[in-house]
Order: structure tokens, then C-alpha cells, then sequence
């Protein structure tokens, strides 16, 4: 019987991963789980758990994987953003909140949060 509750204890745990190595998950999430993500900018920090949460789902994979941009100057290589300038960063032009005629982002959730919005604009107009 003691057997049986470990069993079924370490099964529950196991289960409640949020990254399986034996899944599709490494392409969900951009490869290791443990990916330091750069805390030298804290409007970066603040804004990669809504990057994180809100479009790296679908921004994912071979053709964008926006789960490996885990600093201020991936992103910039990235050609999305413009250093000072949300407004001209084509990462912004396509969220909902901007109006633009492309702005359909993030698909099938519907406007961001204007406190979200803000704070990835913020990130975007002062990164050092």
C-alpha cells in the first residue's frame, strides 16, 4: 500500500511539469526551460511575462521563436524593435491596442490590458 501512494505521489508531480523534455514543449517554449532571461533591464524584466504569456504560444518554432529573445539586444537583432522607439518598432504596430491596419495581436485574445500595453511601450521607449 505504501508503494502505491509514492507511486501515485510522484505521478501527480510529475504531471504538473509545465516543460516535458519528451514533449513538443522544447518548441513551445524556445528549448530549455531554464533559459536565463536578462534581468539588467527592469522594464524587461517586467515585460518578457507578458511576451511570455500573450504571444510566445504562437510565436514559436522554426520561423520566429520568440522564446529565445531573453534580452534587450535579441530583440533588437531581432529587427522588431526599434531602441527608443515604440512607435516605429513593427512589434507594437501589431498588437490591437496600436490601430494600425495590421494591428491584430494577440490573435483570438483580444486587447491586451492598457497597463500591459504601457509597460511593453515603456520597455521599448527606454531601453539603454
Amino acid at each position: 500500500m505504501p508503494a502505491i501512494f509514492l507511486l501515485l505521489s510522484f505521478l501527480m508531480y510529475t504531471s504538473c511539469d509545465e516543460y516535458n523534455s519528451n514533449s513538443a514543449d522544447r518548441l513551445k517554449y524556445g528549448g530549455d526551460p531554464q533559459q536565463e532571461v536578462d534581468t539588467g533591464d527592469a522594464n524587461f524584466s517586467a515585460a518578457f511575462p507578458i511576451i511570455q504569456q500573450k504571444c510566445i504560444s504562437c510565436h514559436s518554432g522554426d520561423h520566429n521563436n520568440w522564446a529565445g529573445y531573453t534580452s534587450d539586444e535579441k530583440w533588437l537583432n531581432s529587427g522588431l524593435i526599434n531602441r527608443g522607439d515604440p512607435d516605429n518598432s513593427s512589434f507594437i504596430k501589431r498588437i490591437i491596442n496600436s490601430g494600425g491596419p495590421n494591428a491584430n495581436m494577440p490573435e483570438g485574445l483580444g486587447a491586451l490590458p492598457d497597463s500591459e500595453y504601457q509597460l511593453l511601450r515603456k520597455w521599448i521607449a527606454e531601453m539603454p
